[in-house]
Parts: structure tokens; C-alpha cells; sequence
């Protein structure tokens, strides 16, 4: 094909993905447990301490060892974007936080100051319940840019790893291929939260990339170390990515086949560089506890009581709260209002490029991405929380996302009209979610809905800016995500869109019943506890299909155009 049409695709294709980081730029995500636990222990190291004693109240994800709160997180998210706190600090950025806190609070933005806090999580203490939301929401805008540079950044760095790969495995799949992964899976939604799920993907992502890189040459030694710094960079970030990290261990030693001794130095460089790179979980185990084995999810707060620290234990069932696989828990984290499956579609039809990943000769590769995605299922079904607690989905399954992705590409080219047909209901359900109440348990998914007829949108740039959380705060995101997907549709070409369409439709139609009527039947299990789930709001489950049918068609509709005016088939030229 022209070299010309692969530069104009890979232009447009990168353009799509800064445009929608642009977008996602401006969302302002109102800070949870998490995020304020993280944050907590960003500034607390600024101060030259583990210790979140002045900041404990402002989360429920922490811990008491010895005397003293610590954050449950690991320790690599904080250290990464503490100079950018430091600097941002020193520069008065954090009196800027403050300010917009307090003159949104008086115009009376929603989102942004709601209620006093409930009297469990201030410790029964009236005075405390009013004075902790503002506390909290005074943090807000200096997490947002930590964000940026924590969670953001990361997700269009999967992005455009993404794109690189699909142009070269499938050339004209890439921005569609990366689309499908950042705007229309979890993602999207983490994208926007200072947490540390992203950059842990991203790290162990381009480790499995590097050893892919690296089988395609000469072995390299020097590759296998860097692969296993960033395999333990990753553990530091988040630390169930050792799971992850173990099968890509596998990946790298199974290219010296049954020669023991390049077994030998390759696992060997691997495991060094695994060790050098979770060295800082050790040190600040050490520093903070006096020992580098212990972690700070030892003495996770289940109760925080009148002290914030009244019963201890949280996680102590099992290994860290991981049990033994349970089978409810794996048919929730998939099919549950909240499953991966039913918010996200587009997830199948990854799975299913895998496969054709697999028969395409990629077959070393095809086996990690499935081997990556079992380990997950299988931890997270044995957690006592799968989902994570309040989320768009479980979210401790987004470090498998950029690897399924790897499949979408292959699923494109073989049925393209499917894949875009699961891509953008699932991109409808999450953007939603991440515009709305990203951050809602089991029995909120109703408010993706009503948040948007109301309107009441998550906060934005625009609503520091005074313009309030309706449509016109959140429509520079909306529309520049929505410039992300022409973009993207600008960069594809040579794919046959309308020569699967009845496999397409029953795809789409698969995907409506399972959201309508099989989730609705699925609860959800927080150990012994059975949450009780809302479904999907009907009227965005209708919208997100009746988005797909206009997309499916227009797409079969300028490849056909295309092809009668130029006289060729879809495989030579730009197909939308």
C-alpha cells in the first residue's frame, strides 16, 4: 500500500489519542479513599515521613503499626509523582487547590462539597463530619494534577503502545484498535484517578513489549534485565502485578526453548532486574516498619471507630484476603451489572483476536495474553472484594486489559463490523461512568443515567472556572472525545466493514440481553455479604447500541462508497 497512507494513518492515529487525552485533561474526579490515601502518602513523604497521621480521617484505606497510620498503597505511585508535588508545592500550587475548593464550595457546585461526612468515617465526632468533606475537597485540584502525570499520561503511553503494535501486526487497525482499549474499557475511568492501576499496566506492558521485541532479534540479555526492572518497577507500583509479572517471566525463559543454560541466564537476568526494580517496596517497608518484609496491608483498618483504628484485619482471610477461587465470584466479575462482559463488550471480542492472535503464528505471545488473563480471573475471584469496593467495574483486573488488547487488531481485520459494534457500546458505558459517578458501589450504576438527564456531571477545569457541573462544563470532554473517535476513524484503512454483519448484529444483540435481563439476576459477594446490584440503566444500554447500529453503518457505507468511486476494494485505501 502506499506509504503515504500509512504516514496519514499514523498522523491521525496519534492525533486521536492526544485529542482524547485533551479531553480527559479536563476531568477533575472527586477524590475517594483511595485517591486520598495515595495523596496522603505523597505528602507525607514530602514532609520526610511514611507516617499519615495529620491526614488519616480523609481515608479508610490505611493502616496502624506501631503506634502510627500508614497508607495500605504501595509505595511506587507516590514516589513517582512526588517531585512534581514538591515543585508544584514550593510554587504555591497547593494554596491554588485551596482556593478553587472554597470559592466553588460557595457557588455551590454538588459534586464538589455534597454533605458532612457520615459520623463512622469522622470518628463519631460532629465537628469533624462538616469540617472533613471541605478538607478533603481543598485536595481536590492538586490530585488532579498529580493525576495527570500518575494515571493520564501512563493511559496514552498504553495507547499509543497499543497503536504502534496493531499498525505493525495489522497495518490500518491501530487507532481503532487503541480507541477501543482507552475509551472504551476501565481504562477510561482509571485514566482519570490518582491510582495506581495504570502506570503498574503500563510498566509490566512494555516488559512483555520488550521481550516481544526482543525474540524478534538476536537474544539479548540486556532486554531480558530491563524487562525484569520493569516487571518489578511495576510490583512497586501496584503489588498484585507480581501475578502478572510471573507470566511474563515464563514468556522470557521459553524462548531458550530446553537449552538449560540459556534458561539459566535468561531467568537469571530476569529475576536481577525483577530484584532491582521492587528494591524501594523493601526499603520502605524497612524504613517505615523496621522490617523489610512487613506491609502495610498487615494491619489494614477494617473498623475505624472513635480512635480511626478500633478493629484491625481487613485483608488477614487468606493470603492478603485472597482465598481459594471462588465460582460466583468469577461469573459476577463478568456478567454482574458491573462485569467486565457487560460494561465493557469489547472485552469478547479481544479475546476472540487472540485467539486468531494464536493461529497467525504468534503463538508464544497468544499463550502469555491468555495465561496473563487466567491468573487474574482467578486471583480476583478468590479476593474477598473482586470488584474493589466502590468502581465502574473490578478494577483489579485492568492490568490484563492492554494485553487482551493486543487481540483487537486481529479482530478487526477478520470481523470488523463485530468488533466496532462491542467497541462503542462499551465506549458509551464508560464514558458515562467516568463523567458521572465513576466511584459508586454495586447498587449506584443507576446514577450513570440519571447524572446525565439531571444534569450533574463530575467536576471539571471549566467548573473552577464557574461554569457550574452541567452540560457546559463537561462539553469540551465530551466532544473532543468524540473527535478522538474521527480521528481515529480517519487513520483506518483496509478493513471490510459490512462483510460480517450478521455476526454483528447477533454480537449486538447478545450484548443487549445480558445487560438487560442475564446481569439483573447476578449479585455480588463482598466475602460473606451479598450486595445487592442495580442493573444498567436501560435507557443508556438503548443509547449505546443505537450508537453502535449508526457507527456499524456508516462505516459499511463509506467502505462501499470508497470502493465504487476508486475502483478498489477495501484492502488499498483508507476504509472510513
Amino acid at each position: 500500500m502506499p506509504e503515504s497512507t500509512r504516514l496519514r494513518s499514523r498522523r491521525f492515529g496519534i492525533a486521536a489519542i492526544l485529542v482524547a487525552g485533551l479531553g480527559l485533561s479536563f476531568v477533575m474526579q472527586s477524590p475517594g479513599w483511595a485517591q486520598s490515601s495515595y495523596f496522603a502518602l505523597v505528602r507525607a513523604l514530602d514532609s520526610g515521613t511514611p507516617v499519615i497521621d495529620p491526614y488519616h480521617w480523609e481515608t479508610k484505606d490505611k493502616s496502624w503499626i506501631n503506634g502510627h497510620f500508614y497508607s495500605v498503597k504501595a509505595p511506587g505511585l507516590p514516589l513517582f509523582v512526588l517531585p512534581a508535588y514538591s515543585a508544584l508545592d514550593s510554587a504555591g500550587f497547593s494554596s491554588v487547590s485551596e482556593r478553587v475548593a472554597n470559592r466553588v464550595v460557595r457557588d455551590g457546585v454538588r459534586v464538589w462539597y455534597v454533605r458532612p461526612a457520615p459520623l463512622t468515617n469522622a470518628g463519631f465526632d460532629r465537628a469533624r463530619s462538616k469540617q472533613l468533606p471541605l478538607a478533603v475537597a481543598r485536595t481536590q485540584t492538586m490530585i488532579w494534577a498529580l493525576g495527570l502525570i500518575g494515571s493520564l499520561i501512563p493511559a496514552l503511553l498504553i495507547m499509543l503502545l497499543t497503536r504502534s503494535v496493531a499498525e505493525r501486526v495489522q497495518p490500518g487497525t491501530g487507532a481503532l484498535s487503541s480507541l477501543a482499549l482507552g475509551l472504551g474499557t476501565l481504562l477510561l475511568p482509571f485514566s482519570v484517578q490518582l491510582m495506581g492501576h495504570v502506570l503498574g499496566a503500563l510498566l509490566l506492558f512494555g516488559a512483555f513489549l520488550l521481550l516481544w521485541r526482543e525474540r524478534r532479534g538476536p537474544p539479548n540479555l540486556a532486554f531480558v534485565g530491563v524487562a525484569g526492572l520493569l516487571t518489578g518497577l511495576a510490583v512497586t507500583v501496584e503489588y498484585p502485578m507480581a501475578f502478572g509479572g510471573v507470566a511474563v517471566g515464563i514468556y522470557c525463559v521459553s524462548r531458550a526453548g530446553r537449552q538449560v543454560g540459556q534458561v539459566l541466564a535468561r531467568g537469571s537476568s530476569f529475576a536481577v532486574g525483577g530484584l532491582v526494580g521492587s528494591l524501594p517496596v523493601g526499603l520502605y517497608n524497612n524504613w517505615a516498619f523496621g522490617n523489610p518484609g512487613t506491609m502495610s496491608y498487615s494491619a489494614a483498618v477494617a473498623t475505624q471507630g472513635r480512635t480511626g483504628h478500633e478493629k484491625l484485619g481487613l485483608n488477614d482471610t487468606g493470603f492478603f484476603g485472597i482465598g481459594v477461587p471462588q465460582p460466583h465470584n468469577l461469573l459476577e466479575l463478568l456478567l454482574a451489572p458491573r462485569g467486565l462482559l457487560t460494561c465493557t463488550p469489547i472485552v469478547l471480542a479481544a479475546l476472540w483476536g487472540v485467539g486468531l492472535m494464536y493461529r497467525s503464528g504468534h503463538r508464544a505471545e497468544a499463550r502469555t495474553i491468555f495465561g496473563i488473563a487466567a491468573i487474574y480471573l482467578l486471583y480476583v475471584s478468590g479476593y474477598w472484594l473482586p470488584f474493589g469496593g466502590g468502581t465502574p467495574g473490578p478494577r483489579f483486573l485492568i492490568p490484563v486489559l492492554p494485553f487482551i488488547a493486543l487481540g483487537l487488531p486481529f479482530a478487526f481485520k477478520q470481523i470488523p463490523t463485530t468488533t466496532l459494534a462491542l467497541a462503542v457500546p462499551s465506549a458509551v458505558v464508560m464514558t458515562a461512568a467516568t463523567v458521572t459517578f465513576p466511584l459508586g458501589g454495586a447498587d449506584q450504576t443507576w446514577r450513570w443515567w440519571t447524572r446525565i438527564a439531571d444534569p450533574y456531571f463530575q467536576q471539571t477545569v471549566f467548573t473552577a472556572f464557574g461554569m457550574g457541573h452541567g452540560y457546559r462544563a463537561i462539553a469540551p470532554t465530551v466532544l473532543l472525545l468524540l473527535a478522538a473517535w474521527g480521528l481515529g476513524a480517519a487513520a483506518t484503512f483496509g478493513l471490510r466493514f459490512g462483510s460480517d454483519w450478521k455476526l454483528a448484529s447477533g454480537a449486538l444483540a447478545g450484548w443487549v440481553a445480558v445487560a438487560t435481563l442475564l446481569s439483573s439476576q447476578i449479585n455480588e459477594h463482598a466475602g460473606d455479604e451479598v450486595l445487592e446490584a442495580a442493573q444498567l440503566p436501560w435507557t443508556l444500554i438503548w443509547i449505546a447500541a443505537a450508537t453502535a447500529i449508526v457507527a456499524c453503518v456508516t462505516a459499511a457505507l463509506v467502505t462501499r462508497a470508497g470502493g465504487r468511486h476508486h475502483g478498489l476494494d477495501a484492502e488499498a485505501q483508507p476504509s472510513l
